[in-house]
């Protein structure tokens, strides 16, 4: 047992799985239904998926040899409970063919679906105990570190090029939206387990609100807006906007992408009132978010805009240019997130805006 590493488990895995193809593959289907064909689709969809997360996330920590004999006790144990539940699972299908055939039970595909998914968020949690470990060797305890997952989804943001598909589709790689009690949504982090939770939403929007020129805001500031309950600019806004104004004119701070204007609002719907509401756009919270702390079920989120911040102090001859340090531990919640970037970083959109949800 204490030669077992992360790679020499899944191959354990692996086989399992060939096992359960290679019987349903060589079983007379001259009977076979539907819910067989689908079952034999299945498996040969979690074989490849597990195939494909053992080829791209060791490049996440520098390479497969760190991964594959990787021997960190919390993923071993993942993936014995696993190795036996896919045993216990290839089972099944032996036996069924020992019986006869006959129709498959329809549990069977349902349980390959869930070993699927836990196979897949294993793989994940086991390439993020590999890159901690790596930064505490780093001598990098201490400072701010996103999780894996929000560091995939991260770095594709740094492409300034970079389309919303793109976003959203390096937020499906990190984790799930899932409902969370009746009214919320929640982000699952498939790396370190963390919630993200939008409090009040009936569907997650896929993009952000339209981002205006700040000559067209101004326009728009002389111009009466009528009320509605479907505004997607909160009261909140033009006060922190103002604030904000008021603060840069002061003199102190400012912004490396200041003349960008930070877009960080989508517009959704309230679960309770129907009404509607500016929230977080989902891959900036995803993006910035750190593991949970130890007992704790709910990711803290990191600010990437004060990241970019820097202030002028006076040196020894001549002014200084110097970056901001945010707080490590980063805002508790989407909710406090928010209230933060409303404060501090506004960003000039349109008064109205097309919805689409995820």
């Amino acid at each position: 047992m204490s030669h077992e590493t992360v790679g020499s488990l899944l191959a354990v895995i692996a086989n399992s799985l060939n096992n359960g193809l290679r019987t349903l593959l060589f079983a007379d289907k001259r009977a076979w239904g539907s819910d067989e064909f689908e079952q034999l689709h299945l498996l040969e969809e979690t074989l490849d998926e597990a195939k494909k997360d053992f080829q791209e996330l060791p490049t996440l920590v520098n390479g497969r040899t760190y991964y594959e004999h990787d021997r960190i006790n919390e993923s071993l144990e993942d993936l014995r409970i696993l190795c036996t539940r896919f045993e216990l699972h290839a089972q099944n299908f032996r036996d069924w063919v020992r019986s006869g055939g006959g129709p498959t039970n329809p549990a069977w595909a349902r349980e390959t679906v869930d070993l699927r998914r836990e196979l897949h968020r294993a793989q994940c949690r086991a390439a993020r105990r590999i890159h901690s470990a790596q930064q505490i060797v780093e001598a990098n305890v201490g400072g701010i570190s996103r999780c894996l997952g929000a560091l995939q989804v991260y770095r594709v943001q740094q492409n300034k090029s970079v389309g919303v598909e793109e976003e959203r589709l390096a937020c499906a790689q990190a984790g799930r939206f899932e409902r969370f009690g009746e009214n919320d949504i929640a982000f699952v982090c498939d790396f370190c387990d963390g919630f993200l939770v939008w409090d009040d939403l009936r569907a997650m929007p896929t993009t952000r609100i339209q981002a205006q020129s700040p000559a067209t805001a101004q326009s728009n500031d002389h111009e009466p807006e009528p009320e509605s309950a479907t505004s997607t600019t909160p009261a909140t806004q033009d006060s922190s906007s103002r604030n904000s104004n008021s603060n840069s004119n002061n003199g102190g701070g400012s912004s490396s992408n200041a003349d960008a204007s930070p877009n960080w609002q989508a517009h959704g719907i309230s679960m309770t009132g129907n009404e509607g509401k500016t929230i977080v756009f989902a891959p900036v919270a995803i993006a910035n978010h750190l593991p949970p702390s130890a007992g704790e079920f709910r990711s803290r989120i990191l600010c990437p805009y004060c990241d970019e911040y820097y202030y002028e102090e006076q040196g020894e001859e001549d002014m200084e240019r110097v970056r901001y340090v945010q707080d490590a531990s980063g805002f508790d919640s989407v909710r406090a997130f928010q209230e933060h970037l409303e404060w501090s970083h506004v960003s000039m959109v349109s008064s109205t805006s097309s919805c689409a949800v995820m």
